[in-house]
């Protein structure tokens, strides 16, 4: 049985091993190196939901991305998953919208979703949406009429390569649509999206990268640790053509998140200096 002693001094423990961490401030100091774009890290590193991860991460990353990976359970979000207060923390926020929108259903049926979601994110201002493209055809441009219809530009909309579609495909009706673009580095070694990176323009519209390491043919996140020297050599050049405002550390564990920041560091003060 664990007494109220016990779980205090496992509370200081965590906290203790929190403090070890280094933030991105001090990491570029470490280094050497000043970060060209805002690093951000995802709504899920710590096991806890959305508003203790954000707590937690806004004591060393000046980003959040809001994870509201699932419709049907972010949209029954309540004010305990999603307190007035996140909008009191220093850090600036995105957020990815739903891997499982109903496209099948509909334009109509995945659009109320989409700014029922919004809706619910509001209040934190975010300064940008990574959206999964639709998986139904020719849906891009009236998608793109509807958010200039409530007022956002689809230039804050930023459309990711994923396994259902490295953008390849797509790219003319997201020019069409006035999207910029989310680069995700792991999709891109896992499923062999290589093609993506050379499209007409692409790199006029990249706001953000996604960066992790991916097993070939999965989409399990890793730190970077685990990048080959093939993967190192990919983000070399996307991080070289990057003119975007964020780069995502979309690692999902809280110790491969912080070996991960300070790895990024380090590669790039390597790079600079070569």
């Amino acid at each position: 049985m664990v007494t109220s002693s016990d779980s205090s001094d496992s509370h200081k423990g965590e906290k203790t091993a929190h403090l070890c961490h280094q933030s991105v401030t001090e990491t570029q100091a470490k280094h050497g190196v000043v970060f060209p774009f805002t690093v951000a890290a995802p709504s899920f590193v710590i096991p806890a939901g959305a508003a203790e991860n954000s707590r937690f991460l806004a004591d060393y990353f000046p980003e959040v991305c809001l994870l509201l990976f699932e419709t049907k359970a972010c949209l029954n979000y309540t004010n305990f998953d999603l307190p007035p207060e996140l909008a009191t923390l220093p850090v600036s926020w995105h957020v990815h919208l739903p891997l499982d929108l109903p496209w099948h259903s509909g334009l109509n049926e995945a659009w109320q979703r989409i700014v029922d979601l919004m809706d619910k994110a509001a209040y934190l201002s975010p300064r940008s949406w990574v959206l999964h493209p639709p998986t139904e055809p020719d849906m891009l441009v009236p998608l793109a009429a509807r958010f200039r219809d409530i007022g956002i530009d689809p230039a804050n909309i930023l459309l990711e390569n994923v396994d259902e579609t490295d953008l390849v495909a797509l790219w003319p009706e997201a020019r069409r649509g006035g999207y910029s673009t989310c680069l995700d580095l792991g999709h891109i070694l896992a499923y062999d999206q290589h093609p993506v990176l050379d499209l007409p323009g692409l790199w006029a519209t990249v706001r953000m990268l996604h960066v992790y390491a991916a097993n070939k043919g999965k989409g399990k996140h890793l730190g970077l640790a685990h990048l080959d020297e093939n993967g190192k050599k990919v983000l070399r050049n996307m991080l070289s053509r990057f003119k975007g405002d964020t780069v995502t550390l979309e690692v999902f564990e809280e110790a491969e998140i912080f070996s991960s920041l300070d790895l990024l560091a380090g590669w790039m003060a390597e790079w600079r200096d070569k």
